[in-house]
Formats: structure tokens, sequence, C-alpha cells
């Protein structure tokens, strides 16, 4: 910008301040995922008991501009169990992994995301499938890395899903991805602890 202003081409400064400020906010939007990644396990709220259904629509209400900018339909179970941790962060596994939904999905049309659920043993699974072009067996894991991000061009910081695992994990849950060899669309799932199983996940979580 210094060379531009000094040889008189003010036409490209303005250019010029764009990128510097996309620049900054994407920095900005890095550290601060940054810092959560770095709360998660230390700052948290007493585990208590969720109502997952009534969270989930709280988040889908939250995303309701995202969701009709994208022509995304979503379909949520309505038997969504009671579960026990910290509400504040499985909004944010939730609404990670629906925004995650919308921005990979539709693969050429409109996103389809379902939310539902199935019993294993003293955990639930709870599961957020789309209609995205799938994910390779080689990447299944590595999506959970920090950083890693399958399309480079996408928004983001290849933050989020590094955050979901962490979440999880510190619940005493974990996560993973399962997917068709050439899609259509992906499958996240993970586990929480049911209400009937506290003892060992709040240790977890405060660990």
């Amino acid at each position: 910008m210094l060379s531009d202003a000094k040889g008189g081409r003010t036409d490209r400064i303005g250019d010029d301040l764009k990128r510097i400020v996309a620049a900054a906010d994407k920095m900005s939007e890095l550290l601060n995922g940054l810092l959560e990644l770095s709360r998660v396990g230390r700052i948290l709220n007493p585990p208590v008991s969720i109502d997952m259904a009534r969270l989930t629509d709280d988040v889908v209400e939250l995303l309701s501009g995202t969701l009709k900018q994208s022509r995304a339909q979503i379909t949520v179970a309505r038997d969504l169990p009671t579960v026990h941790g910290d509400p504040q962060r499985i909004r944010q596994v939730l609404q990670n992994l629906i925004e995650n939904a919308i921005k990979f999905g539709g693969n050429g049309g409109p996103p389809h995301i379902e939310i539902g659920t199935k019993k294993l043993l003293d955990h639930v699974v709870f599961f957020v499938r789309d209609n995205g072009p799938g994910i390779a067996p080689r990447y299944r894991e590595t999506v959970f890395g920090l950083f890693n991000k399958l399309d480079a061009r996408s928004e983001g910081t290849g933050i989020g899903l590094a955050l979901v695992r962490r979440i999880v994990e510190f619940h005493g849950g974990r996560i993973w991805v399962e997917s068709a060899e050439e899609g259509p669309g992906a499958v996240f799932y993970f586990t929480l602890p049911s209400t009937a199983a506290t003892s060992q996940p709040t240790e977890a979580i405060r660990s």
C-alpha cells in the first residue's frame, strides 16, 4: 500500500485496505478460535441435565438466517433424550456440526440436514447427516485435526471440528464420521453420557 501511495496510485489503495482488513479479521477469528479451544476443560459450567430437544431447537433458531439463506432443509428427531454435561459447550458442538453441514451439504442443490439419535449402552449417540459430496476414508480422521480443511477455499479457520472433538472428549464421549466411498453425504456421530451415568463424565470435564 505504501508503494501505491508513493507512486500516486490512489485507485489501488482502496483494494489494499480491503485486503488488510480481511486479513486482520481472519487473524482475529483464528485467535478467538484458538483461545476457545484452550479453554475447553478449564472454564466450564457445572454439568447439568440437558434437554437436547430444546437445546437443538435453540441452535436451529440461532442459525435460522443462515439456513434460510442457504435454502437448507433440516429435520430434527423429536425423541432426542436428556444428557449430562455443560449446555454451553454442547450447544457449540451442535452449532459447529450444523454449520459444517450447511457449508458442505447440497452437492449442487439445497443442503438437507438430519439430526437424530440412538442409544448405546450408557451413552447416547447423536448424529448430524448431510447430503454433501461425502468424505473419503483417508480424510475421516484428519478432518478433526487443527487447521485441517478439506477445501482450502472454504470459509472458516479449520478449528471448528477440532473444538467439537475436544468438547465431546472432555464430556467422556467420542466423535467420528462415516460416509459412503463416494458420497452422497456424510454423517457425524458423537456420544454423550446419559443422565444415568454422570459420575465418570463429570470427572472428565473437570480434568
